[in-house]
């Protein structure tokens, strides 16, 4: 009885706190929606785990492995049509077999005991994940959610079903993880399906984060060395495929050191959904451990895109290895150590000391040959998130660091939280948390491109479809638009070079479009591979081609925020 009286005057208080405190109520009614929504997409993504995994209760794993099969689940569905009602069931039985997975878990917090033993790992752990959540509760506005992880399934919402997108050469990689944010942008549209694709990948982050310490098991200042790396850290709570990434790479390079076959096949599956980086990996790891068998089940069922893409385009790992291949390729301005551990033009994309350091100490062969195979990548002068899995994996499977080495590990992760609390900062999150700016204040001061996007928007009418020349982030279209995606001038220089006026115009026409919007945007950074990576460049032929067809055939022409809108005959 005074347990029950304790709990309830507890509970008293605390309710006069959330009401009092108007902020609590602010955020609620911000993100209550695309948080819960969220929670049911990461219980379809354990209930699509568990199924994958042979009814196997390991939230932890069948999150990390569920969430891009169930992904590739709603791309399939969304083949036959996108909308509440083809969503809706998908993530309801689903979701109700990861209600199901989840209702007797053996002991899922055994796997972070190691850090709440040691409190300074688990402080430092939750100031990267609170740092996450600040972004997370912000609407998408970094370049690569806007240009194709989530415009690209937005897209996909406004035509009603899966279709393909040849301006967009992103578009043609493996989109399970962004497939998974259908049923999202289907209910909750741009705003609240963006924030709610942020928190399913912070689920996922911190999913990562579990398996992490299961793996580093007594030495979790392993697991803090991986999870502070700034190129991961800072984009937890964004709509990227880093996390699931690194997710999925672990869960098979665990699965065939424990010769499980079946997860091993899981992890494969789920891994070859989710980005082309997972194939060297996985070759590299099969190849070391020797452990081919039982994996046929999970190289079939992960060949959905690779199938797509050789359907489409004839080429199953397009855009690569094509004419028209995105410049992705020595994105970095050089294979230089020091700008990848940390470069002030590229902050989210640096790697840091960490977990450079716990890569001297890595344990086993399979670990030394993905520190070899990273190397050989590294000097292609890549994204830096191209070759974090190469190099988390062998340090989180480190031997356990002496007294020096934690010295040292302790002072890169104090550093590099330093580093991700100023980014945070900067990153206005917390003006949106204390009620000081709305959310279009807040996406007009951290994407100055979207005042412009607006301005178009406004101007289209309800059954167009539009041709954005100059600008690759066409999330915030509210209308029906196509575009290229990063490094894609050529792309579209292709597509506009014709060869005469009339044969540009009744191409465009063939492909549905009524207005051409031509922008110019000021670019919100002065390095010249970013803006390269920003801009749709077109090729003097292009340029002039585009020219003489809209001199001929745009009806009339209307000019706002930076931005000129054709509307074609």
């Amino acid at each position: 009885m005074r347990r029950a009286v304790i709990i309830v005057i507890a509970a008293y208080l605390l309710l006069v706190l959330l009401d009092r405190f108007v902020l609590i109520e602010l955020l609620a009614e911000r993100i209550g929606m695309p948080f819960l929504f969220a929670v049911a997409v990461a219980l379809a993504c354990i209930g699509t785990g568990f199924l994958a995994m042979r009814l196997r209760r390991d939230p932890v794993l069948d999150l990390i492995v569920g969430y891009p099969l169930f992904g590739a689940v709603c791309l399939l569905v969304g083949l036959i049509g996108i909308s509440r009602w083809t969503m809706i069931p998908v993530v309801g039985i689903l979701g109700g077999i990861g209600v199901a997975a989840v209702v007797r878990i053996p002991k899922p917090i055994a796997t972070v005991r190691a850090a709440a033993n040691r409190p300074w790992i688990a402080i430092a752990l939750a100031l990267v994940f609170i740092g996450a959540f600040i972004a997370a509760q912000a609407p998408p506005t970094t370049l690569d959610e806007l240009a194709y992880h989530l415009a690209v399934p937005w897209t996909w919402v406004k035509a009603g079903h899966v279709i393909e997108l040849p301006l967009d050469s992103h578009s043609y990689f493996p989109m399970a993880i962004e497939s998974a944010d259908l049923p999202l942008l289907a209910i909750l549209g741009q705003a609240g399906g963006g924030i709610a694709s942020h928190f399913l990948h912070l689920f996922s982050a911190l999913a990562v984060t579990a398996l992490l310490l299961r793996v580093t098991k007594d030495c979790p200042i392993l697991t803090a060395a991986v999870v502070v790396t700034p190129a991961l850290a800072l984009t937890a709570g964004w709509s990227l495929v880093d996390w699931p990434l690194l997710g999925v790479s672990l869960a098979f390079v665990v699965a065939l050191d424990a010769d499980d076959r079946p997860a091993a096949a899981a992890a494969l599956a789920a891994g070859l959904l989710t980005k082309y980086t997972f194939i060297p990996l996985a070759l590299v790891a099969v190849i070391v451990t020797r452990r081919f068998r039982g994996l046929w089940p999970g190289l079939i069922a992960g060949s959905l895109f690779l199938i797509r893409n050789l359907v489409l385009t004839g080429n199953p790992i397009a855009p690569f290895f094509g004419a028209l291949a995105p410049d992705v390729a020595h994105y970095r301005a050089g294979a230089f150590l020091s700008d990848y551990i940390f470069d002030g033009h590229f902050v989210d994309e640096s790697l840091g000391a960490s977990i450079w350091i716990a890569c001297t100490l890595a344990a086993g062969l399979l670990s030394w040959v993905l520190v070899g195979a990273g190397a050989v990548l590294f000097l292609l002068a890549p994204s830096s998130r191209v070759l974090v899995p190469f190099f988390a994996i062998p340090a989180a499977r480190a031997q356990s660091p002496g007294k020096i080495m934690r010295a040292l590990l302790a002072i890169a992760i104090a550093a590099q939280l330093f580093l991700i609390a100023w980014f945070t900062d900067r990153g206005r999150g917390f003006g949106l948390l204390a009620g000081a700016m709305s959310d279009e204040e807040y996406l007009v001061a951290a994407r100055p491109s979207i005042s412009t996007v607006r301005g178009v928007d406004a101007m289209l009418p309800v059954h167009s479809r539009t041709l954005v020349i100059g600008l690759s982030e066409t999330f915030w279209f509210g209308h029906d638009v196509r575009g290229g995606g990063n490094f894609d001038g050529p792309r579209v220089s292709h597509y506009l070079d014709a060869g005469t006026p009339e044969a540009l115009y009744g191409k465009m026409r063939r492909d549905g479009f009524t207005h051409v919007a031509v922008m110019a945007a000021p670019p919100p950074t002065k390095v010249q591979k970013k803006i390269e990576e920003r801009e749709t460049a077109l090729s003097a032929g292009a340029q002039r081609m585009l020219a003489m067809t809209l001199d001929r055939y745009a009806a009339n022409v209307t000019s706002r925020n930076g931005a000129t809108l054709f509307a074609l005959r």
